[in-house]
C-alpha cells in the first residue's frame, strides 16, 4: 500500500524537529500525518485571485477568489506528493483570529486527535491584528512546545506573514499600518527567539516574504496572500520541508515577476489568446500566440478571425504590437519560433475544416521577420502540424503530426534552410496516438517528448541514429504541450498537467465528455460539479525530470484552458509565456459555460539550487 503523507498546515510558528538526514517513520504503517494550524492567512480562500486585476466572472461583477485546490496548501500538497514516496494530503485546520496561551491548548488537543507524526503552526498576523500582547503570545507559544514535546510530537514553528500598506483604507490609516507592523516584528522575533532557545527548526516565511517583493505585493488587504502569492509561497515551503526531510534535488524556485501582457476580454471575436511561444533575439524578447474566438478550430471557412499575435518587448516588462501574421483562410495557431542564424522566422500550424468531408486540413506556414514590423508573406512548409524546430548538426529538425497520409503519429522532420522540410523518421506509430512533441538537442543526441495516447501521456523518445530508430518510454504522467529546457544540468518540462492524480483525472473526463458531446441526452447524464472539477483542474505545472519520471516544482496561477508555455534563460533568471482563464473563470453549469475570454502572461523565475 502506498503511504500517504496527510498534511494539516498551520502556517506561523516554529518546527520542533530536524528531520534532515532522519528516516520518516508514522504512527500507522500507511499514512504519515503533517497536521497545520493557523489563522486567515494560513487559509489561503479568503483572498482575491490577483490583487492586481479585476478578476471578475465572465458576464459578471463577483470577482474570482482563490479555491481551495489553488491554495498554497493545496500545491504544496502535490509537490510534495511528486518527492516523497507516496501522496500528500494537505489537511488544513486554521481558524481566523488571535490565540491566548488558553487557546492555544484547546488547538493543540483537536490536532493531537489526529495522531500527527508532524505538527506545523502558523500564528502571529491574527495576534497582531488583534492586539495580543508578545508575553501572552510567547506564553501560547511555550505551552504549545510542551503539549507537543509531552506527546513525543515533532513541531515546526512558521514565522507571520507580514502586513502592507494595501491595509490602507478608511478605517485605517497608515499610522495604523505602521502599529501593526511594529507589533507584528516583536511577535516575529518571539517565534525566532523562541526557535533557537528551544533548538527547533523555523521556517522564516515572514522573511521570505519581506525579501521577494512580487509576493509582498500580492497580499490581498495586505495581509492575504493572493493566487500569485500563494504559487510562490508553495514552492518555497517546499524547499524547506523537503530540506527537512533530507530529501535532495528541489530546484528552489523563486517566482521574481508575474504580469498578464495581453488580454482583449472585450472583444468578443478575438478574446481567446491562446497558444504561446517567446525567444529572444537582438537584445528584444519577442511573444507569439494566437488570438480568436474560442479554443477550437472554426467550422466556417470565409471569415476566420484566428490570428497570429506577435509582440516585443526592451525589457520584458512592457509589451508592444509587433505584428498580426496570418495565412489566409486558415485558422492559425501555436506558432513557434526558431533563430535561423540571426534571422528570427515563425512557424504557424495553420488548420480549416473541410466544408466536404468535414475533416481538417492542416497546414505548416512560415513567417521571416524582416524589420520592425515588418514580416515575409507566409510562405508553405509541410502539410502537417510543425512543431518548435531546433537547430540539430548542420540543419534544423522539428518533430511534426497531424500528417495526410496518417502512417505515422509523429514524424522527425528536417531542413537545410527552416523553408521546405522532409521526412527523416518515424519518432512514434500512429498506434500512440502521439500529436504536440518537443525535442532536446543534446549534440547530436536527440530526445523527444511527446503527449500521446487517449490520456495523453508523456512519452519520452531517445533516437537511435545508427539504425534512424526511436526507442520509447512512458512518464506515467499526463503533461500536455510539453516545453522542455535544462537549469544547471537538470532537465525541466513546462506544460499543462492536471491538479488532480492523473487517475483521478482521467475518471472526471467521462463527465467531461458527456458534457461536450454536443446531446442534450448526455449532457445531463453527466455531473456538472465533476465537469468544473475537471476543467477547473488544468494548470499549468513545472517539473524537474528525474530518470523520465516528472516532479512538480511550482503550479502557476493557472485553471482550465491554460499552458502551452514558451520559455528562454535570461541572465540567471528564467522567463515563461503561458495563457490561463483563471481571471475569467465563471461555475460550469451547462455546455459552454467553459467559453471564456483567456489572456497571455509572462513570469520570471529564478533557481536557487
Amino acid at each position: 500500500m502506498k503511504k500517504t503523507l496527510c498534511v494539516v498546515l498551520c502556517l506561523s510558528l516554529c518546527w520542533s524537529m530536524c528531520l534532515a538526514g532522519e528516516a520518516v517513520s508514522s504512527n500507522s504503517s500507511d499514512v504519515f500525518r503533517i497536521v497545520v494550524i493557523g489563522g486567515g492567512a494560513a487559509m489561503g480562500t479568503s483572498a482575491k485571485l490577483d490583487v492586481l486585476h479585476d478578476c471578475f466572472q465572465f458576464g459578471t461583477t463577483n470577482v474570482n477568489t482563490v479555491r481551495e485546490t489553488q491554495t498554497w496548501w493545496s500545491i504544496l500538497g502535490r509537490i510534495l506528493s511528486d518527492w516523497f514516496d507516496g501522496d500528500a494530503e494537505i489537511l488544513n485546520e486554521s481558524v481566523p483570529g488571535g490565540f491566548t496561551a488558553e487557546e492555544a491548548i484547546k488547538k493543540v488537543e483537536k490536532v493531537l486527535s489526529q495522531s500527527p507524526d508532524l505538527v506545523l503552526f502558523m500564528f502571529g498576523q491574527d495576534e497582531a491584528l488583534s492586539g495580543i500582547h508578545t508575553s501572552v503570545f510567547r506564553k501560547g507559544l511555550e505551552n504549545i512546545i510542551q503539549k507537543m514535546a509531552a506527546q513525543n510530537i515533532k513541531t515546526v514553528l512558521v514565522s507571520p506573514l507580514p502586513v502592507s500598506e494595501r491595509m490602507m483604507s478608511e478605517e485605517c490609516s497608515m499610522s495604523d499600518v505602521r502599529m501593526i507592523q511594529n507589533r507584528l516584528s516583536d511577535l516575529v522575533r518571539a517565534v525566532r527567539q523562541t526557535a533557537e532557545k528551544r533548538s527547533l527548526s523555523m521556517i522564516d516565511l515572514n522573511r521570505f516574504f519581506l525579501e521577494n517583493r512580487l509576493a509582498y505585493d500580492h497580499l490581498f488587504e495586505g495581509r492575504f496572500p493572493d493566487g500569485v502569492a500563494q504559487s510562490a509561497m508553495a514552492s518555497f515551503m517546499a524547499g524547506e520541508i523537503l530540506s527537512l526531510f533530507g530529501v535532495d534535488g528541489f530546484p528552489d524556485p523563486v517566482l521574481c515577476d508575474y504580469r498578464k501582457v495581453y488580454s482583449s476580454a472585450g472583444n468578443p471575436d478575438a478574446y481567446h489568446n491562446a497558444f504561446t511561444d517567446l525567444i529572444y533575439f537582438h537584445k528584444k524578447f519577442f511573444i507569439a500566440f494566437r488570438t480568436g474566438h474560442s479554443h477550437g478550430v472554426p467550422a466556417h471557412t470565409t471569415s476566420l478571425t484566428e490570428a497570429i499575435m506577435v509582440m516585443s518587448s526592451d525589457d520584458g516588462i512592457t509589451w508592444e504590437q509587433d505584428a498580426v501574421l496570418k495565412a489566409a483562410g486558415f485558422d492559425n495557431r501555436d506558432p513557434k519560433f526558431l533563430n535561423m542564424d540571426g534571422r528570427l522566422f515563425l512557424y504557424a500550424p495553420c488548420t480549416r475544416i473541410s466544408s466536404r468531408s468535414n475533416k481538417p486540413r492542416h497546414e505548416t506556414y512560415g513567417f521571416e521577420r524582416m524589420g520592425p514590423g515588418q514580416w515575409s508573406k507566409p510562405f508553405s512548409c509541410a502539410p502537417c502540424v510543425l512543431w518548435r524546430p531546433r537547430q540539430w548538426q548542420e540543419k534544423y529538425a522539428a518533430a511534426a503530426y497531424a500528417w495526410s497520409d496518417k502512417d505515422a503519429a509523429v514524424k522527425l522532420v528536417s531542413s537545410p534552410d527552416g523553408r521546405k522540410w522532409k521526412i527523416h523518421s518515424v519518432i512514434l506509430p500512429v498506434e500512440t496516438d502521439g500529436n504536440e512533441t518537443d525535442l532536446l538537442v543534446e549534440g547530436d543526441i536527440l530526445t523527444a517528448f511527446s503527449r500521446a495516447g487517449s490520456g495523453k501521456d508523456l512519452l519520452v523518445s531517445q533516437y537511435d541514429s545508427s539504425g534512424n530508430t526511436w526507442k520509447t518510454v512512458s512518464t506515467g504522467r499526463i503533461i500536455h504541450a510539453p516545453n522542455v529546457f535544462k537549469v544547471n544540468g537538470r532537465l525541466m518540462i513546462c506544460g499543462r498537467y492536471c491538479s488532480q492524480s492523473d487517475e483521478g483525472f482521467r475518471k472526471l473526463r467521462e463527465d467531461w465528455r458527456l458534457f461536450t458531446s454536443g446531446l442534450d441526452s448526455d449532457a445531463d447524464r453527466a455531473d456538472a460539479e465533476r465537469v468544473e472539477e475537471y476543467h477547473h483542474g488544468l494548470r499549468t505545472g513545472l517539473f524537474v525530470l528525474d530518470k523520465n519520471t516528472p516532479r512538480l516544482v511550482m503550479e502557476f496561477l493557472s485553471a482550465g484552458d491554460s499552458s502551452y508555455t514558451g520559455v528562454v534563460q535570461y541572465g540567471n533568471e528564467y522567463v515563461f509565456s503561458d495563457y490561463s482563464m483563471h481571471e475569467h473563470y465563471r461555475p460550469i453549469r451547462r455546455p459552454g459555460d467553459w467559453n471564456t475570454p483567456s489572456d497571455i502572461y509572462v513570469l520570471r523565475i529564478r533557481f536557487r539550487k
